[in-house]
């Protein structure tokens, strides 16, 4: 039927110095080559089998990009076409070794998207390439497909006459050089297969029809009919079969025996076959020991995971790169990406395993419950933590907290010490204020963009929640993670310590994604307020526009002085606490202050423990547990005792 097609489908010019195409099937032996013949020469078959079965084999994961963190996206509602099932006839597994399967022999592999009534994708279905024929429109460059099934297939297209778009058909490409589809290995090697094809053939006769016997013995004269059959009777009798092999051999008559060799033309004809399964492995990237030539030696290393870890690096991954990119598309996000996990075929025996792990382990980057996934054992409790060498610290960064305890000598006076206010802190409250305000100009104009398109969109849907709280969370979190280390690293020193800013890490990160959320909450609660029913479209965008005018000036400095309150009280407390203060006094700077804060004034407590703030308790000022009218204005500082008053 594929054949059929191509008879009939008008020709197509080419460029002169394209590659030859697959349709091109003559060689210098006189074979023609095609994938179903090529795939009877063993070493095309084991090419092809290697690296199909292997690449679908492999654990498949949909992830997302997170700022430097890659994050798993399990719940995506198309991660199960790509990694569990493609439809539901086929699971994907299968799916990518038929994918791997065509690109592998035509170079390339198509899959019809079938698509819900909303649009979404809800299966994959492979279409054999020989089916497919790629065309353009002539104005625009447009490029889309003409699916014709053949009589075995089916897939759910719904488009008239086959005609798909490309949104709508997943187009996986080998290797090119140009133009829109990928070379054919077979058809850009046929040489080398044909030449294959054709030792194999000559072999597979040689055997059949070769008459040559494996010995011959000559006598001089000529003998009877009764002489020949004695001689032959007395021969056999003595010789023939494994309990008479090497007897002496007695001749009479001046009878000869001799053994016969292959002709010098059938021996080399042998060497040619060897020749070619190399050569072809090599045009697939196949080490020749992995497809059955154990003749040549490998300079990949000697044991099995040298071995392992050059085929995956060199001949595999290139495929499956190919297949992770042509996924992303389905996608649309490019944030999110399809990944083939090739761990378990670099699995190294028992002691390098185990060796490596106790490597990670000492030094921090994999805990026991890791380890243990990585067996596929069960976590234990406990098994989270993570650890490091007692004197390994960052560069630039405090000594481990089994250093920081300094003799006395080394400690100054033990006066109290005074946390820094946020009026000793302007270049960060500008840093805050710009990054804050730049934030809100860009979604502006995003919500201002959408409403151009759609003037009745609702407030919620105008902003996107879940990528602004990342995006302004990972503005927070930068920020916050340099005001830290600076004021806690003072802090400490002015005790006579040292501060680690990895320690804070955890609780700085929540607070900035909790101060993102509640800043994002706001603004959609706001816009709600902003957009009236009754106006007009202009008046609604003029409004909105207004709006985050003034949240770029006035509500961005009164976020970013809050910010950079909040972040010092915390970094100082937390410098305070490591260099070893046992305990804290609050103290009022207003002239004016809060009758509950003056209450308050010169209440002393446990580094550890809570102040009482009127009805609320808080561990330092501007802590969060106070509540808004507690924390709002607050000029209040901390003041650390290195000894119990």
């Amino acid at each position: 039927m594929p054949l059929l097609r191509r008879l009939l489908r008008p020709d197509t010019k080419r460029s002169r110095s394209s590659m030859p195409r697959l349709e091109g099937r003559s060689t210098s032996a006189g074979v023609s080559v095609s994938p179903d013949r090529a795939l009877q020469v063993a070493a095309v078959f084991s090419s092809v089998r290697l690296l199909a079965e292997t690449g679908s084999m492999l654990p498949t994961g949909v992830f997302q990009r997170s700022g430097n963190s890659r994050l798993p996206a399990a719940e995506h509602p198309l991660a199960p076409l790509l990694t569990y099932q493609a439809n539901p006839h086929l699971e994907a597994g299968e799916f990518w070794a038929q994918v791997l399967g065509w690109m592998l022999t035509r170079g390339n592999a198509a899959a019809y998207i079938e698509r819900n009534n909303g649009g979404r994708p809800v299966g994959l279905w492979p279409v054999s390439w020989p089916g497919v024929e790629m065309r353009r429109v002539k104005d625009t460059g447009e490029l889309f497909y003409k699916v014709t099934l053949d009589d075995d297939e089916w897939a759910p297209i719904r488009e008239d006459g086959g005609l798909v778009r490309a949104e709508n058909l997943l187009h996986f490409r080998s290797f090119g050089v140009g133009g829109a589809e990928g070379l054919s290995p077979i058809g850009m090697a046929r040489q080398a297969i044909g030449t294959g094809w054709a030792a194999t053939a000559y072999i597979g006769g040689f055997f059949a029809r070769d008459a040559s016997p494996g010995s011959t013995i000559s006598v001089p004269g000529k003998l009877d009919d009764t002489q020949f059959e004695r001689l032959l009777r007395q021969w056999n009798d003595n010789h023939e079969g494994f309990e008479n092999s090497n007897r002496i051999g007695v001749m009479e008559g001046g009878a000869k025996w001799e053994k016969t060799t292959l002709s010098p033309a059938d021996a080399q004809f042998l060497e040619v076959y060897k020749l070619t399964r190399s050569e072809i492995a090599g045009i697939y990237g196949v080490p020749p020991h992995m497809i059955g030539d154990v003749e040549r030696s490998t300079s990949w290393g000697s044991g099995i995971e040298q071995q392992s870890l050059g085929y995956v690096i060199y001949s595999l991954m290139p495929w499956l790169t190919r297949l992770e990119r042509t996924a992303q598309r389905l996608l649309g996000d490019p944030s999110l990406y399809l990944k083939f996990n090739p761990d378990a075929l670099l699995r190294g025996d028992t002691t390098q395993r185990f060796a490596a792990y106790a490597q990670a382990r000492q030094w921090g980057w994999m805990s026991v419950n890791d380890i243990r996934t990585k067996e596929d054992e069960p976590p234990i409790e406990g098994g989270d933590e993570y650890v490091v060498p007692l004197n390994m610290s960052p560069a630039g960064q405090a000594a481990p907290p089994e250093q920081r305890a300094l003799p006395a000598p080394q400690r100054r006076a033990q006066e109290p010490v005074d946390a820094p206010s946020v009026e000793d802190l302007p270049n960060w409250i500008t840093q805050h204020y710009e990054a804050i305000s730049e934030f809100f100009a860009e979604q502006g104009e995003r919500v201002l963009a959408a409403l151009n398109l759609r003037p009745d969109t609702p407030a919620e849907d105008l902003i996107d929640r879940l990528a602004d709280d990342e995006v302004l969370t990972e503005i927070l979190l930068r920020l916050a993670l340099g005001l830290v280390g600076q004021v806690g690293s003072a802090t400490a020193a002015a005790l006579g310590g040292t501060f680690a800013a990895q320690e804070t890490a955890a609780a700085v990160g929540a607070s900035a994604a909790a101060t993102a959320a509640n800043i994002n909450g706001t603004t959609v609660e706001q816009l709600k307020s902003t957009i009236g029913l009754g106006q007009a479209p202009a008046e609604v965008r003029e409004s909105v526009r207004n709006m985050f005018g003034q949240m770029t000036d006035s509500r961005a400095r009164v976020l970013a002085q809050a910010r950079v309150s909040q972040t010092s009280s915390f970094a100082s407390h937390e410098g305070a606490k490591q260099a070893g203060a046992v305990s804290k006094t609050w103290r009022v700077w207003d002239a004016n202050p809060r009758k509950t804060h003056q209450r308050a004034d010169g209440q002393t407590v446990g580094m550890r423990e809570t102040f009482t703030i009127g009805s609320k308790r808080g561990r330092w000022p501007h802590d969060y547990r106070l509540g808004v009218d507690e924390i709002a204005g607050c000029t209040c500082r901390l003041q650390f005792n290195r000894e119990e008053s």
